[in-house]
């Protein structure tokens, strides 16, 4: 009995060393801040992690601590972190390929694919299109020792402001707060003075005056705290949409076995969904809360939103010439014919989702069970 009992312990120790070698403990540093939706959406990830690697990987999860969204690249490929929602087109020169793919989210404001649930399609005809048909996207990813694990999409970007813009004179002079590319070239086209600003820092900017107006998506009006400041929500301009993709540090990735990895895969796919469906939630309740803070929120007035449609039927079909003259891609045409063609797949995929349970089985299977988690981001 005592040898039966001796050898049984043994095991289960044996069994419990095994266990501890092929866990994990990973960081995954948000920008956001500490009480925010989307921060609540990255601790359900966490949970999932978990959930699917039987409990071999934990996530902890870092808001607005460990990296900001300024600080998040180089963060992670130096693994301070080994997990973050990165974005991109605060590194213009690191991410070119990326960001000609995301300035493609104007896309999301042609009629036939525009309305409320567009992002829930912009994010997974662009998750498809980087994962199947992006060498050179994961060429750059690479360079900055990171795998790329799929993207979430925000919501329309909208004028928010402290002063009131009723007409294209209004314009005029305005300092505007722009997150990318495509944001400046607007501002610039309409005659206002585009002012690079991280998201951490635009709550002050706009208290400051130092910003006249941010563009900003719908539901960051609510997640960092521009409810409190601004006055005006112009809704129908600048349009286009923020890409947020996740992405994890390469050696981090390849310290997991590929159950493990795909346990990941697995848990990016909930993830993407629900970030993208939590910006629409937040879109509705920021809506919703304004009028009662006083806050003048629709619309904008007939002349912008002409203004506006004007400017993205020009722009569409500048955006692969200024990265072929810019960064020498020649893919652009090739990628607005591929991308306009995936959000009529994905407008039909996800125009019937109201859920996030629903989106995330659409995203892993169209998507994420395509992967190989054996060869992928070696």
């Amino acid at each position: 009995m005592k040898r039966s009992l001796k050898t049984f312990l043994t095991g289960a120790t044996m069994l419990s060393m095994a266990s501890a070698a092929n866990a994990a403990e990973l960081t995954f540093a948000g920008g956001w801040p500490p009480n925010s939706k989307p921060t609540a959406v990255l601790e359900d990830f966490a949970a999932a992690v978990n959930e699917q690697t039987n409990g071999e990987v934990s996530v902890r999860v870092f808001p607005l601590s460990l990296l900001s969204f300024a600080e998040a690249n180089a963060g992670v490929r130096d693994g301070i972190a080994d997990m973050t929602a990165n974005l991109l087109a605060y590194f213009p020169a690191e991410f070119a390929n990326f960001n000609m793919l995301a300035e493609f989210s104007e896309l999301a404001e042609l009629e036939e694919f525009a309305g409320e649930l567009s992002s829930t399609a912009f994010a997974g005809a662009n998750m498809e299109y980087v994962f199947q048909s992006c060498p050179a996207c994961m060429g750059e990813i690479d360079a900055q020792n990171q795998v790329y694990l799929g993207a979430a999409s925000t919501t329309t970007y909208v004028l928010q402001c402290v002063v009131p813009i009723a007409t294209v004179a209004d314009l005029q002079g305005k300092r505007i707060r722009t997150a990318g590319a495509y944001w400046a070239r607007w501002a610039e086209a309409v005659g206002a003075t585009p002012v690079s600003m991280s998201i951490n820092e635009t709550l002050e900017g706009l208290n400051q005056g130092v910003v006249d107006c941010t563009a900003s998506n719908t539901a960051d009006f609510v997640n960092f705290g521009f409810i409190d400041v601004v006055k005006y929500v112009y809704v129908g301009l600048p349009g286009a949409q923020f890409n947020a993709p996740f992405t994890m540090n390469k050696d981090s990735w390849n310290g997991l076995s590929d159950e493990q990895k795909t346990g990941l895969l697995r848990a990016h796919a909930k993830l993407a969904a629900d970030l993208t469906w939590v910006y629409i939630q937040e879109a509705r309740a920021g809506r919703e809360r304004a009028p009662g803070l006083g806050i003048e929120y629709g619309d904008a007035s007939p002349e912008l939103i002409a203004l506006n449609q004007d400017f993205i039927a020009k722009d569409k079909d500048e955006v692969a010439r200024i990265y072929n003259e810019r960064f020498n891609i020649t893919t652009g045409n090739d990628a607005s014919a591929a991308l306009t063609e995936l959000m009529g797949k994905w407008t039909a995929l996800t125009k019937d989702v109201t859920s996030p349970e629903q989106l995330a089985e659409i995203y892993w299977n169209e998507i994420f069970s395509k992967i190989d988690a054996s060869t992928y981001g070696k």
